[in-house]
């Protein structure tokens, strides 16, 4: 085996392993996720079963699977089919787009738990808003007529106010909601015409209240 046969089979054996096929893999699930957000329900329906959801996966890691072996054909090419000189360079160019995927890769990754770490926290204060809310209007009931009542409706019609809350305020200002970061006071507050389309929507409010609303 002469020098140069040497070269490539060290080259090949140290290849580079990049994680192009994994980018294009969360790629094409996010570019799913996005396209059944634009759904009708009534679309939204069918598509919700297991199976299609375990099948619109596995076209997704098949996507990702395809890419990788055609940068794996590619590396090969490069080194085993390239001219006697200059296939060091090309290599080298693989080489550095391969670790700029993994950069990538771990920039998604970092991003993916920033924003997942985010979404938990906000979904958390916004259960801590329903429970008090809910909790609050349990305290106020006098008779055991609405006791019943406000144990049936009063949820809902707090996760309408938190919900009308978390609008107004954003995700990101949520998730930091009652902690030494962000003072209660710096966050938009609910009005009366937010807990009235609220009441409104469960069909609560008086008769004359009904009457003299807009």
């Amino acid at each position: 085996m002469d020098t140069q046969a040497r070269a490539k089979l060290r080259a090949w054996m140290h290849r580079p392993r990049g994680s192009l096929g994994l980018i294009v893999a969360i790629f094409a699930l996010l570019v799913m996720a996005a396209a059944y957000r634009s759904l009708s329900p009534s679309w939204r329906l069918p598509m919700q079963h297991p199976f299609v959801l375990l099948a619109l996966l596995a076209l997704c890691v098949a996507l990702g699977w395809v890419v990788q072996r055609g940068v794996k054909r590619t590396v090969g090419k490069t080194i085993f089919n390239g001219q006697a000189t200059g296939w060091q360079a090309r290599l080298a160019f693989v080489r550095s787009v391969t670790q700029e995927s993994n950069i990538l890769l771990g920039l998604l990754l970092f991003f993916a738990l920033l924003g997942g770490g985010t979404v938990w926290l906000a979904g958390r204060s916004v259960d801590r808003i329903v429970q008090s809310c809910a909790d609050n209007l349990q305290a106020q009931v006098t008779t055991s007529e609405d006791e019943k009542l406000t144990a049936l409706v009063g949820k809902p019609v707090c996760t309408c106010l938190a919900q009308t809350f978390l609008d107004r305020n954003g995700v990101i200002r949520l998730a930091l909601f009652e902690t030494p970061m962000r003072e209660v006071s710096a966050y938009k507050a609910l009005t009366a015409d937010d807990e009235q389309r609220c009441l409104d929507q469960f069909d609560l409010l008086p008769e004359e209240a009904r009457a003299m609303a807009p």
